[in-house]
């Protein structure tokens, strides 16, 4: 897209939790701190991109991003909310998860203990197509944008080239 029309923007947003070693920046990201993580491979695509398309690209219309994990640890922004949506789940299970990070972005221990793993233990029937759209408009973008700062950067982003153009 980015080669076809010079007029487009792109984003992106990859899990970093399973992403191969072999991505842009990924080993690097590795030994940084968990903030620096994703900027870390962020610049590392840009600069790939930007080398592939050659001279001409202008790099301001490429944002990636790279989620820490995966979609639903945004959902953990929200205890009482995820809990309620959950039906049968108590809150105090989610509130204890959520205590333990500094951010939701930071949810993640190994694969047992994904956002999503960790949601369908408290809720086997938790769907993570259906119910984590549902979710997530209930909790709402101001409120993951509150509790997880490295996703707030990048809808920051999205929103200040939308005022750009």
């Amino acid at each position: 897209m980015l080669k076809q029309d010079r007029n487009s923007f792109c984003t992106t947003m990859f899990d970093y939790y399973g992403m191969p070693a072999s991505w842009p920046g990924r080993e690097v990201a590795r030994e940084k701190p968990f903030a620096e993580k994703p900027v870390t491979i962020e610049q590392a695509i840009l600069g790939d991109i930007s080398k592939a398309l050659g001279e001409g690209f202008n790099p301001a219309r490429f944002l990636p991003y790279v989620q820490m994990h995966e979609f639903e640890a945004l959902l953990f922004s929200d205890p009482r909310l995820l809990a309620a949506s959950l039906e049968s789940v108590d809150e105090s299970g989610i509130q204890e998860i959520r205590e333990q990070f500094k951010s939701p972005e930071e949810i993640n221990d190994n694969q047992q203990t994904a956002p999503s793993k960790r949601i369908k233990h408290l809720n086997p029937r938790y769907d993570k197509v259906a119910d984590g759209v549902l979710i997530a408009k209930k909790i709402g973008l101001d409120v993951m944008r509150a509790e997880c700062p490295h996703f707030n950067e990048w809808i920051g982003r999205l929103e200040a080239l939308a005022e750009d153009c």
